[in-house]
């Protein structure tokens, strides 16, 4: 993303401002490529800024926003993911920090991707160790519910002689 960024920096504000100072009598053409860029910059910013990843105690829910009209979601349960991977690529990546990360669910192979995300292993981690805590507490959960269940039958059979 921060390609991006600087590349509508450059090309949509800072080119243009040069052009107004080589040749004034312009202006008009300059003010309007800066106002464009501008706007440019703002989607780019809005689309960054509002794509997200809530992660909570029963799975991770991917927010997308694509344009002003049109956002969706997507969620997958802890159980129900069958990997984690994250990736940086690149100098920039590599420098600053950033990259993507993918969550596969399980069965249908539908894949989830967050980009230009900073600190892609330390999310990843953090979605693993929740990932863990969820699928223990949910075995001691099953494991109380069959106990439960293996106790009643027991004491109805012995009920029953």
């Amino acid at each position: 993303m921060y390609p991006v960024f600087f590349r509508v920096i450059f090309i949509g504000i800072l080119v243009p401002l040069g052009f107004n100072i080589i040749m004034p009598p312009f202006q008009i053409i300059w003010l309007t490529w800066i106002g464009m860029g501008s706007v440019v910059f703002l989607y780019e910013i809005m689309n960054w800024y509002l794509d997200a990843w809530l992660v909570t105690n029963q799975g991770v829910l991917d927010i997308q926003w694509d344009s002003f009209f049109d956002k969706s979601s997507t969620r997958i349960e802890y159980h129900m993911i069958e990997g984690i991977a994250y990736e940086i690529k690149g100098f920039w990546g590599t420098i600053m920090n950033y990259g993507n990360i993918t969550i596969e669910k399980m069965g249908t192979g539908t894949v989830m991707t967050l980009e230009n995300v900073a600190s892609p292993k330390r999310v990843e981690q953090e979605v693993l160790h929740y990932q863990k805590q969820f699928i223990h507490y949910k075995n001691l959960k099953d494991q109380t519910a069959l106990r439960d269940i293996l106790v009643t039958m027991a004491q109805e059979s012995r009920r029953g002689k």
